[in-house]
């Protein structure tokens, strides 16, 4: 089935103004229609959906794009599951989709999950090799039973054969992705189930028995409709109504470091599911810190205390401050994990460490020598400017005037400082922290409104000169189409991914250009990006010391802006 074919017969059929207003009460404003957001709360409405583009943004949260888009957010599906769900309000047949995961019901999913980890269970119980791995690692029976611990055997196909004796069908198998054409994803290694918080198996975690393979020691079951690695938490399930009594949570970084603390008496303790807690990955970070919020915002973290764990606390603290955390560090002796810790020096010498717990100041100050001490304080007001508690923020700089000496003050006004710039930058940000270039922009707006212009610009343009790399991509695509003589807005959004999608909607939404000085805009952009790509060529002649080819960008230069005065 060709899916940009079934795309354009549903965008033919269904209007994006009709679609939503299914969902949320739409009023018209201008040639728009807004309404209060459907994805974040809010009082103010900041959600537009624009009918001659057929697309939607929020100004509020940065959700955009097509009817698509909304139905994935708003139904929280898959692409191939929205897809269906327009299908079928079209009337379409749609019979690849029909028989995908997109419409298999998420109860038939739990139910093979359920039967998967009886299996794996019974498994542990037949293999001697699989008992004694678990016994080495200091794990009891009684603790293999809470956790529902398993093992998969190495044979290719022996879950599948066992769920095809249930009578579990082919499609559904295969949707669960524990199986992949009659071939098991986990094999030799020990299950672990992941649940959600009603206590649902939703996953797996495999650990790897066999030391000596180059296979990756740690694997998670693939997403699912009922499952996002990304966005869950191991142990939760089991950690949560001690997290409530205790008033904060211990984040540790693996499936065994959470089995082992429980069994020794440590039960509000969980670990992403291989996501680190860092700024690289913060609305990752952030998704999966929302779950923790519901239960506590005082965060105690565990790290070896190796390099790499000590360089991990400290990255781990902007995203503790994003999330609006509390947050404490806990640093293991070098070569430990919590794990390791405990079987070797038991559960009173690590809450023992735990009580020593360092705080985000004594982090710095101890793990930063002496002579890089203001390159950790300056980074650390850079994680600060991220905390919205003010209450907070306000008694981690008067603790680091204390401790360091420096002058209350001066650190106040260097974090404004930061604050100040962190909000410049933000303007010239767009949602997925891409550097915006104003020509680049106006240029792609343009092509976007006016299509008729596009073979103007790019005659005019080289793509891969360009900065922006969300811009430069979607050219590429408008190019693609365009060769083929079959650019259009819904061709477009249907070849782009959901993050282009979110981009082009805002850039549509947030301004008109009048159509009068279209062509003066146009032209400006294009000298403007033709300087800037000479001033390039002239910053790398110079240093070559080529001084004939360098006068001869000089004088194209002069060239491009006499013609554009003149």
């Amino acid at each position: 089935m060709d899916y940009q074919k079934v795309l354009e017969e549903i965008k033919h059929r269904l209007d994006i103004v009709e679609l939503i207003s299914e969902y949320i009460d739409l009023k018209k404003t201008g040639q728009n229609y807004k309404s209060l957001c459907p994805f974040h709360s809010e009082k103010t409405p900041s959600f537009f959906v624009n009918p001659s583009k057929q697309i939607f943004h929020c100004f509020g949260c940065g959700k955009g794009g097509d009817i698509v888009t909304f139905v994935m957010e708003y139904e929280k599906v898959s692409f191939l599951e929205a897809i269906s769900i327009l299908a079928q309000k079209t009337g379409l047949e749609f019979e690849s989709v029909k028989k995908s995961i997109s419409h298999i019901s998420k109860e038939r999913l739990y139910a093979i999950y359920e039967s998967a980890t009886r299996y794996y269970m019974e498994q542990l119980n037949n293999s001697e090799n699989a008992k004694q791995y678990l016994i080495k690692r200091g794990i009891n029976q009684k603790t293999i039973e809470i956790f529902q611990i398993g093992y998969a055997p190495a044979e290719k196909n022996s879950l599948y054969n066992f769920l095809k004796e249930k009578n579990f069908d082919d499609i559904l198998i295969n949707s669960s992705r524990l199986v992949s054409n009659s071939y098991d994803f986990f094999r030799n290694r020990i299950i672990i189930p992941i649940h959600d918080l009603t206590g649902r198996v939703i996953g797996f975690g495999g650990r790897l028995i066999d030391s000596s393979s180059e296979l990756p020691k740690y694997i998670n079951s693939p997403d699912t409709p009922i499952f996002k690695k990304g966005e869950n938490l191991f142990g939760l399930w089991h950690s949560k109504q001690h997290i409530r009594e205790k008033g904060y949570v211990i984040v540790v970084e693996g499936y065994m470091d959470v089995i082992l603390c429980h069994q020794y008496g440590f039960k509000n303790v969980v670990a992403p599911l291989g996501t680190a807690l860092t700024q690289e990955q913060l609305e990752k970070t952030k998704r999966i810190l929302n779950n923790l919020k519901k239960f506590t915002n005082k965060i105690l973290l565990i790290f070896d205390g190796d390099e790499a764990g000590i360089h991990a606390a400290q990255r781990s603290l902007l995203p503790l401050f994003y999330g609006g955390f509390i947050a404490k560090i806990v640093l293991l002796p070098e070569k430990e994990d919590p794990a390791s810790f405990l079987q070797k020096y038991g559960d009173k010498a690590f809450k023992n460490y735990i009580s020593k717990a360092l705080s985000p100041i004594d982090l710095i100050i101890k793990t930063y020598p002496k002579n890089k001490l203001n390159e950790g304080i300056h980074s650390f007001l850079n994680s600060l400017s991220y905390l919205k508690d003010l209450i907070y923020r306000d008694e981690l700089l008067k603790e680091l005037s204390e401790k360091t000496g420096i002058n209350e003050k001066t650190l106040r006004d260097e974090l404004k400082q930061i604050v100040h710039n962190k909000n410049f930058k933000k303007e010239k940000i767009n949602i997925k922290n891409y550097l915006v270039s104003k020509e680049e922009e106006i240029l792609l707006r343009i092509a976007l409104s006016y299509p008729e212009k596009i073979n103007y610009i790019l005659q005019k343009i080289n793509i891969e000169d360009f900065e922006v790399t969300i811009i430069r991509n979607i050219f590429s695509k408008i190019e693609e189409l365009q060769k083929h003589g079959q650019f259009s807005l819904n061709k477009l959004l249907n070849i782009i991914d959901e993050e282009e999608k979110t981009f082009i909607s805002k850039l549509i939404m947030t301004s008109e250009i009048d159509e009068e000085l279209i062509m003066q805009n146009m032209n400006d952009c294009l000298k403007s990006l033709a300087i800037k790509s000479i001033d390039k060529k002239i910053k790398k002649i110079a240093k070559s010391g080529d001084e004939k080819t360098l006068q001869e960008l000089i004088r194209m230069k002069k060239n491009i802006i006499k013609n554009h005065n003149g």
